[in-house]
């Protein structure tokens, strides 16, 4: 499938922009609110937003665009589907598992992500048909074969005791189960082949669409 160039620079652009803004108010003082579900919010998410939304909106004025901050706007034939801010506990805790994920659908079907971290600068991009990329060189998911070594990344999801059963069910069987806090972050390992799994029970969409369809590209299962 061709994808249009310009929407890859535009998403290059929009996470290494926000990701810069994040990375210089990491640390820093911040403002804190919290959401109806007691999920937090902080000046930086909407900043990042704000800095995403306008370089779609100013390249693609007639994409919509779903954001986790602002709300939903669905475009007739192309959407954006944009978490500012993946990990905002982590960020408000200092602790430097976050991301700025971003992912391209066309109708209900992804053709294009972006994550990064912008601590690690590490920047995952994936386009339909064209495979996976950490930094511009090519991953793929590993193929471990023994479920002894396995590693794993969970999150909870909006299902804490669906998720407690199914790491209570596998856990014993592999290697080791890890807790970040952060999906995008904890997806994209996966992809690179740096571990070999993750988990998560009843997840939403924005969460974890953009980290999903990198592991697609990239070989995985999803």
């Amino acid at each position: 499938m061709r994808i249009n160039p310009d929407f890859r620079k535009v998403a290059i652009l929009a996470a290494n922009e926000a990701g810069k803004a994040l990375k210089k108010n990491f640390r820093k003082k911040i403002n804190i609110s919290y959401k109806k579900d007691l999920t937090p919010l902080t000046s930086v998410d909407l900043m990042s937003d704000k800095i995403i939304t306008g370089l779609i909106k100013k390249n693609f004025p007639f994409h919509g665009i779903l954001s986790e901050e602002s709300g939903e706007n669905f475009g007739k034939e192309f959407t954006w589907i944009v978490d500012p801010l993946d990990g905002t506990t982590n960020y408000i805790l200092g602790l430097p598992l976050f991301a700025v994920s971003l992912a391209l659908i066309k109708g209900k079907e992804p053709i294009l992500s972006a994550i990064f971290n912008p601590i690690t600068e590490e920047l995952y991009l994936a386009e339909k048909g064209r495979g996976a990329y950490l930094n511009g060189r090519k991953i793929r998911v590993n193929r471990m074969n023994n479920l002894s070594r396995v590693i794993l990344h969970f999150d909870r999801g909006t299902d804490l005791e669906g998720g407690l059963k199914m790491i209570n069910k596998i856990a014993p069987r592999i290697r080791t189960v890890r807790f970040h806090g952060s999906p995008d972050s904890d997806i994209c390992p996966v992809a690179s082949g740096k571990i070999e799994g993750f988990l998560n029970s009843k997840a939403h969409y924005h969460d974890v669409i953009a980290g999903a369809f990198i592991v697609k590209e990239a070989g995985g299962r999803v």
